[in-house]
């Protein structure tokens, strides 16, 4: 039982009985999580008696107990554990005894006391844990029913309901008469009675011979003899011993003892056949016992044949040996079938790994790989027809918990809102449990699983499903007697539902309109959202009011070129608790060692502004989400993380250009000071508008272009969803995304080039001052009171003594980092010949202006180095 049913369950008991204010259901679905099935089915029924001895009537609670156990309720365990759990508690008890009436507990102290004095009167209503068994039924239906109305929650789906009352068990009493069964029922009694016989030796050989096969047949058909018995077994996968009497002549004995091969593979065929018969082991196993009990039947047939040939006269031991022999290869094939299924205790689809593996290994042997050929496909076809109904209508029906996928509804998907759908709810609906694949169906097992899901969204859609052609699956050791079906019901259930998501949800303009906001593309938008929301995002992030952005988001789209856009009200905005670098190594770091050692930042230092914690989110609806997974959302918020940053630092320079241009106007004295500032801000700017122009122009659109190509020519929605992720995956790589170091020292850049803005545009204040004489810049000492940042700046120093050395110190980062990263980009390019960096490299550094100023600094350190050497 998943923990999603386990936590439903508890919740829904605990609100029938009104607690829900008092207890939490987290408690107890960790001890039923935490606690071994093995341990809790072990315990269950020690468990009732402890909850009986409490009751007023504790035989009526075995009984029922009973009753529900032979119908194999799978809640049945973890529910009596819940309860014991409960009856354990005394807040609990007194929380149940409080929101009972009085009358109740007045039963419930009378029933505790009674169980003190003689036996329990049958006239007493039955209660468990102070609370009638028909009043708690009560109220969980009225409050199963009561709950569709207020949480629009239903109760467990139909298909399950019906498939647990199918379940069927062999009754108990088939398992306390050992005389129903044919594997020798009376060995190991050891009434002495029964074996007084007189010893077979004080008769004649020839009769002996006679008495021996009369013996042999009963023993053949799982009976013993007077004087051939069967030996006890101590396990029931052992192999079964026989013995002869000893006073049996010398070479009668010996041939009777080349039987006991035959008779032990008969004993574990029969042994299998009783076990498996009925449903206590699953479907597959019951059809797999049909078809041994089938061969056993062919078997008892010729057991009969030999009776009459002895009738006649006509029977020796060496002739029945001489008869046997074409059934040996059967029998024991058919021995070690049962043996490894017996002791690997196989069920579902491990059954039919287990006849697959072994039809393989007899491929030399024509007959024996008939045989178990025979076998496997009787065996698979309970598994076949889950399977039909999985890939054909997109409904599991596995009572017994048999079939490779597992549903885990628990609330009725109609009855819930679109918004509740999401790519999470339905990758944690249906799961695939590897151990129930059979193993020849495991190179189609995502098909499978994706068929039967693509179904249910289209069912989903309000649309019917109708498969052009059901075709009939058949176990053949090539697979072409299901590849085929499988392939064609896959096509059919991913061509559907993507012409769904392409016709009815327009997935191409939702894929515009993601594009549209994430990659920057309506600039007059995301120009006018700077605008209007540029003072607010350079705040530190504890100050910065999400309800004041969404309004001025809102105004943004209204009045731009974005208002064309039909799903513009799908676009919203979230304020994260860490910036691009962190959130990138971090994903990074999962990889590579080297990684995690560069990544290992800790969050908590880390004060964000509005502006590092600022990215759009894009809500999606069902069935559109199947595309637009979280992850994909994740890889376009780091796009635009990206974009959005060095999109507000280019703005900035421009607002740098503005002040400059009017600077420029002031005297000499004053306008002097800025020529460095000038040749600083330009070079910048060259950095920020051609690192955009990289991005958007020559990553983002033409893989867009590509993509968009793509997608025209899909087949199904897996092509799709993966085209999708190859557009992303080539975006972030190229854009820098993917390299922890070209993507700090890009930030770096970026960073830096913020702070100088920020810093020119305070400085623009104290030019105003000593264009009229009230001031020097040369003066200005503290850059606490000019900056925008904080103190410690990375880049900048506080204790820095004038305007002046601050640019140039500035200037030197900045051509330090940018020199850093046109290297990293080389290196790159020499590594990959294809990427596209290498044409960045080239615009930045087109006139080899850096490059110069490396080898400058290169030559510069090494003759300081030789001047300290010597």
């Amino acid at each position: 039982m998943s923990e999603f049913k386990i936590h439903h369950a508890v919740s829904e008991l605990i609100d029938s009985l009104g607690l829900t204010d008092l207890v939490a259901p987290e408690k107890f679905v960790k001890n039923l999580v935490t606690s071994p099935s093995q341990v809790q089915i072990a315990n269950a029924r020690e468990t009732v008696q402890i909850l009986a001895a409490s009751s007023s009537n504790p035989s009526e609670i075995v009984n029922k107990y009973e009753e529900l156990r032979d119908k194999n309720y799978a809640e049945l365990d973890p529910f009596v554990l819940i309860l014991s759990k409960m009856k354990e508690s005394k807040t609990m008890t007194r929380s149940v005894r409080a929101g009972l009436p009085r009358e109740s507990v007045k039963n419930y102290c009378t029933s505790t006391d009674g169980n003190q004095g003689s036996g329990p009167s049958t006239s007493t209503p039955i209660v468990v844990g102070g609370v009638k068994l028909k009043e708690l039924k009560s109220r969980l239906q009225t409050a199963s029913e009561g709950s569709l109305g207020h949480h629009q929650v239903t109760e467990l789906t139909e298909k399950r309901t019906t498939s647990s009352e199918i379940i069927q068990k062999n009754p108990k009493w088939f398992h306390t008469r050992p005389f129903l069964s044919w594997d020798y029922p009376v060995a190991g009694i050891s009434d002495s009675h029964l074996f007084q016989v007189a010893p077979l030796g004080n008769v004649p050989v020839g009769d002996q011979e006679r008495i021996l096969l009369e013996e042999l047949l009963y023993v053949l058909s799982g009976f013993d003899g007077d004087y051939i018995r069967a030996l006890p077994l101590i396990a029931n996968v052992d192999e079964r011993k026989f013995e002869i009497d000893d006073s049996v002549d010398d070479s009668l004995k010996e041939m009777v003892r080349r039987f006991f091969p035959i008779l032990a593979s008969y004993s574990i065929i029969e042994r299998f056949y009783e076990s498996r018969s009925g449903f206590d082991f699953g479907m597959i196993n019951d059809a797999l016992a049909a078809a041994i009990g089938n061969l056993v039947h062919e078997y008892r047939i010729f057991v009969c044949q030999l009776e009459s040939l002895l009738l006649k006269n006509e029977l020796s031991l060496q002739k029945a040996w001489y008869l046997l022999q074409p059934n040996v290869t059967i029998l024991h094939q058919l021995h070690h079938v049962a043996l490894s299924l017996m002791r690997a205790k196989a069920q579902g689809g491990q059954v039919l790994s287990v006849l697959h593996q072994q039809t393989m290994e007899a491929m030399g042997n024509e007959k024996q790989q008939k045989l178990l050929l025979s076998l496997t496909r009787c065996a698979a076809q309970p598994y076949w027809e889950i399977l039909q109904k999985w890939i054909y209508q997109g409904s599991v029906e596995d009572p017994y918990l048999e079939f490779m996928v597992e549903d885990h509804q628990v609330v009725s998907m109609d009855k819930l809102s679109p918004t509740a759908y999401s790519d999470d709810y339905w990758e944690k609906r249906y799961t695939l449990r590897r151990d129930r694949v059979p193993s020849f169906l495991l190179p189609l097992t995502d098909q499978i699983l994706r068929t039967g899901k693509y179904l249910n969204v289209i069912k989903q859609c309000g649309m019917k499903v109708k498969p052009p052609r059901i075709d009939d699956l058949v176990y053949t050791l090539d697979g072409s007697g299901y590849k085929e079906a499988i392939e064609k019901a896959y096509s059919y259930a991913s061509e559907t539902l993507l012409h769904v998501l392409m016709q009815d949800y327009d997935l191409l303009g939702r894929l515009k309109s993601v594009k549209h906001y994430f990659f920057l593309n309506a600039g007059d938008f995301i120009l006018h959202f700077l605008s209007l929301c540029g003072a607010e995002l350079v705040k530190n992030v504890d100050d910065v009011m999400p309800s004041r952005l969404e309004s001025l988001l809102e105004l943004a789209l209204r009045t731009s070129t974005a208002n064309a856009d039909p799903f513009k009200d799908d676009l919203g905005l979230e304020l994260l608790s860490y910036d691009l670098t962190t959130q990138m190594v971090r994903i990074l770091s999962i990889q590579t060692h080297e990684e995690r050692v560069d990544g290992n930042h800790s969050m908590e230092h880390i004060r964000l502004t509005g502006l590092e914690a600022f990215s759009f989110m894009y809500r999606v609806r069902w069935p559109v989400s199947l595309v637009f997974t979280t992850k994909v959302m994740a890889c376009y918020q780091m796009i635009f993380r990206h974009l959005f940053l060095t999109k507000y630092v280019e703005n900035l320079l421009g607002r740098v250009w503005i002040s400059h241009k009017i600077v420029r106007n002031y005297s000499f004295p004053t306008s002097q000071w800025y020529n460095n500032a000038f040749a600083l801000r330009h070079r910048m700017l060259h950095f920020i508008q051609n690192l955009l122009y990289y991005i958007t122009v020559e990553v983002l659109e033409p893989s867009w272009q590509v993509f968009v190509e793509k997608i025209r020519k899909v087949d199904n929605v897996d092509q799709v969803i993966s085209t999708h992720m190859e557009l992303l995956n080539v975006c972030m790589k190229e854009s820098m995304l993917t390299d922890p170091a070209l993507l700090q020292t890009a930030t770096k850049l970026i960073k830096l080039c913020e702070a100088f803005a920020h810093f020119i545009l305070k400085m623009h204040r104290h030019a105003k001052e000593a264009e009229m004489g009230l001031s020097s810049l040369a003066n200005v000492t503290s850059l606490s009171e000019v900056l925008l940042t904080s103190p410690g700046d990375v880049f900048l120093q506080e204790n820095s003594d004038t305007f002046d050395q601050n640019v140039a110190r500035m200037e030197l980062q900045f051509t330090t980092l940018l020199a850093d990263l046109l290297h990293r980009i080389a290196e790159m390019g020499h590594e990959s010949y294809d990427s596209h960096m290498l044409t960045l490299l080239n615009r930045l550094d087109f006139n080899n202006f850096y490059t110069e100023k490396v080898i400058q600094f290169t030559l510069k350190t090494n003759q300081t180095d030789d001047t300290i050497s010597g």
